[in-house]
């Protein structure tokens, strides 16, 4: 399944959303123009060609239309056909890739209170595909019911609803994902080191208990998190210790134990640089915010 890369920021802007009926006989015109256009077909079959490559959509399709591309109608409609669209423009390069290549567990950075920039993240969007619009419509229909008031009051409203349909667009396509070998064992492996952040995992244990190779295991937790074993454990301790930072009184070097890290000035180090600042400066910046 093709899916569309978005850089975020910025979130994708929208534009106009609509609902109409297309009547036997009807046929979409030629267009070629620099947003999105999303249609959501809910009854009856819609034929469309962009860029000269044939999509013929009935009930239940999404297509994602991208922007500079040209999409023309290829047959008339044969029956009342039902659609809602939708147009957005989103200003960094849209990027296709197969879906079965996104790594949806991986591990993006945290924004700290350091931070001036927000972090560089990306959404996927199905270029096409067919579910229950069921869970689409009522989100479709509200954005119809504001769009038409268009006033100071619905504005904000109406591209929260733009938001959720984004989330909702990706969910389908995670759903539609199936997950492959790799992000499986990965998974796997990511629960055990889990399970152990206090105790130096042992390679042979780890095979003995997922019947694999401990470096096919560690090359797939290192694709789809983007560390290695050791990185993976070291982040969750941090990550664990950021937690008792804020949530207890016990003194740093008692933190450091209880994450598993016995080196006290090695833990400092190992915070600074995952975190941005000290585990004293982050507790106090924390405790200062409550």
């Amino acid at each position: 399944m093709l899916a569309l890369q978005l850089q975020l920021p910025p979130l994708p802007q929208f534009i106009t959303v609509g609902h109409s009926i297309w009547q036997p006989g009807d046929i979409h015109f030629e267009r070629n123009f620099p947003v999105f256009d999303v249609l959501f077909i809910n009854k009856g079959k819609l034929h469309l060609t962009e860029d000269a490559i044939p999509y013929d959509l009935d009930a239940g399709s999404i297509l994602v239309l991208e922007p500079g591309k040209t999409h023309m109608g290829h047959r008339p409609c044969e029956v009342n056909t039902e659609i809602y669209w939708l147009h957005f423009i989103q200003p960094t390069p849209v990027i296709t890739i197969n879906s079965k290549q996104i790594s949806w567990t991986t591990i993006i950075n945290k924004g700290t209170d350091f931070d001036f920039a927000p972090v560089e993240q990306v959404m996927f969007l199905p270029k096409l595909i067919k579910t229950d619009l069921k869970q689409f419509v009522p989100t479709l229909q509200s954005m119809v019911a504001l769009h038409q008031k268009s006033n100071l009051m619905s504005a904000l409203s109406i591209n929260a609803l733009f938001a959720q349909l984004l989330t909702l667009l990706q969910s389908s396509l995670i759903e539609m994902s199936t997950p492959t070998r790799s992000a499986i064992h990965s998974k796997k492996m990511e629960l055990i080191l889990k399970e152990n952040l206090l105790h130096p995992y042992k390679m042979q244990q780890i095979e003995e208990k997922l019947q694999l190779n401990f470096d096919y295991l560690a090359r797939c937790l290192k694709k789809h998190t983007g560390m290695s074993p050791m990185q993976y454990i070291q982040y969750q301790r941090i990550e664990r210790a950021k937690t008792l930072l804020t949530q207890s009184n016990h003194n740093i070097s008692y933190i450091a134990e209880e994450v598993g890290i016995l080196d006290y000035n090695y833990f400092i180090r190992l915070f600074r640089k995952q975190v941005g600042v000290t585990p004293g400066v982050y507790r106090l910046n924390k405790h200062k915010k409550l």
